[in-house]
């Protein structure tokens, strides 16, 4: 866990090095579209680091697309036969 810890200390640190001077210069809409994005990359971070069960980006598209997916799937199967 503290590997994990570090090493992602390490890359958001670059990217607030990198990213500040250029968020200084960016209107509303992008500092709002890149606070979101962060939101997202840390709890993803979180869930990383501390290997918690909790919901990722492939739950929610496995929740929205995963019937659809299914039916799709069964209704070409029968088709093949």
């Amino acid at each position: 866990m503290l590997e994990k810890t570090l090493v992602l200390m390490i890359i958001y640190l670059g990217m607030i090095l990198y990213d500040v001077p250029k968020l200084k210069q960016a209107n509303r809409r992008e500092r709002i579209i890149y606070g979101t994005l962060m939101i997202s990359v840390i709890y993803l971070s979180l869930v990383f680091v501390m290997d918690l069960e909790w919901p990722t980006l492939d739950d929610f598209v496995h929740f929205i697309f995963g019937k659809p997916a299914q039916q799709i799937v069964d209704y070409l199967m029968s088709s093949s036969k």
